[in-house]
């Protein structure tokens, strides 16, 4: 563990390690208050009902509490430890030294160093892309109809936002989730979900940055993964995520049971776009 946090309140002391699952987290504070949370701030005010102390073992874990204040969560804290400990091995002794020479400002800061790191580690990637269902609920008639791709293309920033948030650091790397094959699962450094505009469309995508190719077998085993994550909602349920816009609520979805859906990889993507240029039918 690179973090501990001892937790007071009003007397009752808690003292967890992290990272941590953040159920676990929650689990443990509601053991001393049932108002407590993984969004419970730090600070060390005594006049505060709720204290919370950092330390570490680690040279690592000092420098990395440097970088906390009292605007700052114990999600915060959790979601640091967590990309720090799990980073690749591939970038860790390069951001270990970073922190150790306080290279970072924020925690922020930080992660989005390790996931850049990550991304760049790998020296193979692998995409596949999908299309997106936004559905837009209409509060005012109390229904709720499916939009077009204009329509998510001027939230394009906003659905981006929403699946980078949906891959939460508390939550690890998504690869971390692909558990149907060995082999395959140990030549990913890493899998981000996203979103791509292509020929004036908008899709989804997850980009598999790898340490070697994927043998045929394992593609295919993968792309029925990318399926199985979509058609669950993604994430911990992103087609519950609102995003809000001047004709109420968009939910955006990355999975649909009708016959256009699919997944395809760059060649296949590239064709499908071309046959849809050229008013073909596609794969």
């Amino acid at each position: 563990m690179l973090i501990t946090a001892v937790i007071n309140n009003r007397g009752n002391t808690l003292v967890v390690d992290m990272p941590r699952d953040r159920m676990d987290l929650d689990t443990k504070l509601n053991s001393i208050g049932q108002k407590l949370s993984h969004n419970t701030f730090i600070t060390e005010d005594p006049d505060s009902d709720v204290t919370v102390k950092l330390s570490a073992d680690s040279d690592i874990g000092v420098h990395m509490i440097k970088l906390f204040n009292d605007s700052h969560t114990l999600r915060d804290v959790n979601n640091l430890a967590n990309a720090v400990m799990n980073a690749p091995d591939e970038v860790k002794e390069a951001l270990e030294s970073d922190i150790l020479n306080d290279q970072y400002s924020t925690p922020d800061e930080l992660i989005k160093d390790v996931k850049k790191q990550t991304f760049e580690a790998g020296q193979y990637t692998e995409t596949f892309y999908f299309p997106l269902v936004g559905m837009l609920e209409d509060e005012e008639y109390d229904d709720e109809y499916e939009v077009g791709n204009p329509f998510l293309m001027d939230y394009k920033w906003d659905i981006r936002e929403l699946v980078e948030k949906e891959q939460d650091a508390d939550l690890g790397d998504m690869k971390d989730y692909f558990y149907d094959d060995d082999n395959a699962q140990a030549k990913m450094v890493t899998a981000r979900w996203d979103v791509a505009e292509m020929n004036g469309r908008l899709f989804g995508k997850v980009d598999f940055k790898l340490r070697e190719p994927f043998t045929a077998e394992e593609k295919e085993k993968v792309r029925e993964w990318v399926r199985g994550q979509n058609s669950d909602g993604f994430g911990e349920g992103l087609e519950q995520r609102p995003i809000e816009t001047e004709d109420g609520d968009l939910y955006v979805s990355m999975w649909n049971s009708g016959d256009d859906y699919f997944i395809y990889d760059e060649n296949e993507m590239n064709e499908y776009l071309s046959q849809q240029q050229n008013g073909g039918m596609k794969l």
